[in-house]
């Protein structure tokens, strides 16, 4: 009996002694890729989307309903309103709202400046008059003087010629402001006109290209208010596409420089470009210029939106580098100004750092990690070094 209390005690002191076991933590997914090797100045290709070569929002400056919409006609020979992809002539009115209003507006200002134009012309011609009368009283008065002089004249008759000269003169400059005030009256009924009549103008919406309609916001009985959006045009007579091109390879590059596009709508069809700007200095981040590339589009083949190949002639070919996405690029520490790479091995992460060289399109060029060496692509910024992880396809 004191055998088997014994052995009771023993079993239940090792059972308490156990604690449970903390749980594993769950391997963190990631995407891979190897780091490969590349020799510069092969051809590259890069990708784009296409851009329109101009493209404008248009919107009334003036507020009313909507009256009219341009009207082409439709796939089933019907008219209808201008809608989103049709293309449109330069000077093409897309769009009026009332006229009413304005129109009346017009009149109304019109009526205004005829009157004041009335106003100024008598405002003038009694100014001429006072004129008139003033010379002929300063001539009276300069015979009256000389007549005085010589004792030929009374001083009643001398009087009474100067105060008649002053008379005259006085009322010339009552009519010279008359006339003036008029002259202001009416610069300013014309001016409001002028304003007037731009209202009238701006009720109608032109298009100031030939272009295709990417956006249509209005209809017929909308109120339209200033700068509210009405249309999104778009020039697609040539179309462009920029991409960010590494230094090795710019400066090979001249404005004009031909360059081959490729689209996926269009297997087997090159379509021929241009470059036609270059950037003067590189982005802070990738370190790569700005290049963009004009295509003539005369058949509107290519359109706004569309992804294409670009494929550039570089510098002959130097020695190959070890390449890696940009995407795989870390911070070596949260504050480490040093960059890294976390590479898998046996399923473990280990940050590794390295030093960037020069970028081709999405890759970058690094030292540090030999080609072939799995790499983090995607979730490196969520493991740490010897943590496990779990391969997404």
């Amino acid at each position: 009996m004191k055998r088997f209390a014994c052995l009771f005690s023993v079993v239940w002191l090792v059972s308490c002694s156990r604690q449970p076991a903390a749980p594993e933590k769950e391997a963190t997914p990631v995407r891979l890729t190897a780091v490969t090797r590349y020799a510069a100045g092969e051809g590259q290709v890069y990708s784009a989307s296409i851009l329109p070569n101009r493209q404008v929002t248009l919107a009334f400056r003036t507020s009313g309903f909507v009256e009219s919409i341009h009207q082409v006609r439709g796939a089933d020979g019907r008219m209808r309103s201008v809608d989103i992809g049709d293309v449109v002539p330069l000077g093409t009115t897309l769009a009026q709202v009332r006229t009413k209003d304005y129109q009346l507006q017009v009149s109304q200002i019109q009526g205004q400046v005829t009157q004041a134009q009335e106003a100024e012309q008598a405002a003038r011609a009694q100014l001429a008059q006072a004129e008139a009368a003033a010379v002929k009283a300063q001539q009276d008065f300069d015979r009256a003087d000389a007549l005085f002089k010589k004792t030929s004249l009374t001083k009643s008759d001398y009087d009474a010629a100067r105060a008649n000269r002053d008379a005259t003169q006085a009322q010339v400059n009552a009519a010279r402001a008359q006339a003036q005030g008029s002259a202001g009256t009416l610069n300013a009924a014309q001016s409001a006109l002028g304003t007037a009549n731009l209202g009238l103008s701006d009720t109608s919406l032109a298009a100031p290209f030939t272009g295709a309609v990417l956006q249509r916001s209005i209809d017929v009985g909308t109120l339209a208010g200033p700068g509210v959006p009405a249309f999104v045009i778009a020039d697609i007579s040539s179309v462009k596409a920029a991409i960010a091109v590494p230094d090795i390879a710019v400066t090979h590059l001249r404005k004009g420089s031909p360059i081959a596009i490729y689209a996926e709508p269009f297997p087997g069809r090159k379509f021929k470009g241009f470059v036609s700007a270059i950037a003067a200095a590189a982005d802070s981040t990738t370190r790569s210029f700005q290049v963009e590339v004009t295509v003539p589009n005369d058949h509107a083949l290519l359109r706004a939106g569309m992804v294409v190949s670009l494929a550039l002639t570089e510098a002959p070919p130097s020695e190959p580098v070890n390449v890696v996405p940009l995407s795989a690029i870390v911070r070596a520490g949260p504050a480490s100004s040093q960059f890294a790479v976390v590479v898998v091995s046996d399923g473990k992460a280990q940050h590794e750092p390295v030093t960037l060289g020069d970028t081709y399109g999405d890759r970058i060029a690094i030292k540090g990690v030999d080609a072939g060496q799995m790499v983090v692509i995607s979730g490196a910024s969520f493991v740490s070094d010897g943590e496990a992880v779990k391969v997404l396809p």
